[in-house]
């Protein structure tokens, strides 16, 4: 008999297995795994979350809709711009693996930044990894995420990272992001440091020397006004992160 069952992508109970399907014995996970669904009346800002809000009227709240979100409001001043993240936890030497589902509501006035950074927050009018006057800015010292800017003079997806205060090459993914679309994305940094980048469950880019391995970092969904439009709103749906024990 087996000790091991293996699976491409996943395990999936049909027909009248599904109705009843659980585990019998003790079911043990050999990762960490943290998980929000933004179920909750508020967003725990004393033990889950950091929220940063330095521009004129932008806000994180959590929003009612059908599975719960986690509403981020952007400044209604252009560049103003506003944070969600983790603990500073997550590291390359543990296999660190953050998975973020994001709705932008308006995405020619919006630039965001979603992934994995060494600090929670940045001042006002930047985020960790951003293209500000069509220049690619590394606000952050080690960083890798998904960034997607109304001042980049690509509409599409792109991966981007910093390693120790140096660039990486971006990769333009070649997606574009429509008006109210939600979206799946993945962030994967190996024991090596590099970063491999998953968005809707296809892998887009892998870049080498993403971030430094033994970095710690935060979970983190970063948002800022663009193209001088206003407040603008991006709801983050589901969370979830995993590193080796």
């Amino acid at each position: 008999m087996s000790y091991k069952i293996r699976v491409d992508r996943h395990l999936e109970f049909r027909g009248g297995a599904g109705l009843q399907a659980g585990v019998l014995g003790h079911f043990m996970e050999k990762k960490r795994h943290d998980s929000d669904r933004f179920t909750g009346i508020a967003i725990d800002t004393t033990n889950r979350w950091a929220v940063s809000v330095p521009g004129t009227s932008d806000t994180i709240a959590i929003s009612e809709v059908q599975g719960g979100s986690a509403l981020i409001t952007t400044g209604t001043v252009d560049n103003d711009s506003c944070m969600l993240a983790s603990a500073i936890i997550y590291s390359g030497d543990k296999n660190a693996v953050v998975e973020f589902r994001i709705t932008i509501t308006d995405v020619s006035g919006t630039g965001l930044f979603v992934g994995l950074s060494d600090a929670k927050s940045e001042s006002n009018n930047s985020v960790a990894i951003h293209y500000p006057g069509n220049s690619l800015t590394t606000v952050a010292t080690d960083a890798a995420g998904f960034v997607i800017d109304a001042d980049h003079e690509s509409s599409s997806i792109m991966c981007a990272s910093v390693d120790t205060g140096v660039d990486t090459t971006p990769v333009d993914t070649g997606v574009d992001w429509a008006d109210g679309e939600t979206k799946t994305l993945r962030i994967i940094v190996d024991t090596d440091g590099a970063a491999t980048f998953v968005l809707d469950g296809d892998v887009v880019a892998k870049i080498a020397s993403s971030v430094t391995p033994a970095t710690l970092l935060c979970a983190t969904v970063q948002a800022i006004t663009r193209a001088d439009e206003g407040a603008n709103t991006v709801r983050v749906r589901s969370y979830d992160a995993w590193q080796d024990d």
